[in-house]
């Protein structure tokens, strides 16, 4: 891959670019559930089976929430983003790969900016993104719903033949190589619950464990 024939690089916010063993999602998959249990009336362990089928049925629990409760997606996203941040640092690696890379470099998140610009902070790499386009600008339409991935294009002027997506779950790379994108799954070596790996490896063009190992080995060969 030559880094030099892409003019557009979007990234996935959460278990992309910093690691998933950080546990911050294991946060948010808590306070998800807690929510989902306080909303409903209900114990934490049937809570936590509507969580994992509105993930896997609506594409995000928020989602689902909104469609067969008519939850205020806002109420939802400041709770659930009521996290410890503390425990991602700076990743001078991933800073030093990204600078290095030539063209607008883009997030494209089911989470909500507030939380994304949280993220990127602690990763010391909140001055380095051009836009983030988040589940707020997509309408509260998650990935891999295509949709949204229209809206990114035509808002920002994407042409999708020169842009390079990241993402650490598979199924929500098909949409992005279904409309051009080049795709590189992060494979975090754990299955997401909503993933479907199997169905989605013809539509990744490339893969790896480690995001800055692999943005400076295309940057070597470019």
């Amino acid at each position: 891959m030559n880094a030099n024939n892409y003019n557009d690089w979007i990234f996935d916010l959460d278990n992309t670019l910093y690691s998933a063993e950080t546990g911050i999602f294991d946060q948010v998959d808590k306070l998800m559930g807690e929510f989902i249990s306080n909303f409903l009336k209900i114990e934490i362990k049937e809570a936590k089976k509507i969580q994992k089928r509105f993930f896997k049925k609506h594409g995000t629990t928020l989602k689902g929430l909104m469609d067969e409760y008519n939850v205020e997606p806002e109420d939802f996203l400041e709770q659930v983003h009521n996290l410890d941040y503390s425990i991602i640092g700076p990743d001078l690696e991933l800073k030093n790969a990204l600078h290095k890379i030539n063209g607008k470099k883009i997030i494209y998140t089911n989470a909500n900016l507030t939380h994304a610009n949280k993220i990127l902070k602690q990763l010391d790499i909140e001055n380095i993104f051009d836009e983030i386009f988040d589940i707020t600008k997509a309408n509260y339409i998650p990935k891999p719903d295509i949709q949204p991935y229209h809206q990114l294009v035509n808002a920002l002027n994407i042409n999708a033949e020169k842009a390079v997506m990241f993402d650490d779950i598979a199924k929500n790379l098909v949409p992005a190589s279904k409309i051009g994108f080049t795709t590189v799954w992060i494979n975090t070596g754990n299955e997401n619950y909503s993933d479907d790996i199997a169905n989605s490896k013809k539509f990744l063009d490339y893969e790896t464990t480690n995001l800055p190992l692999w943005l400076n080995s295309i940057i070597k060969e470019s």
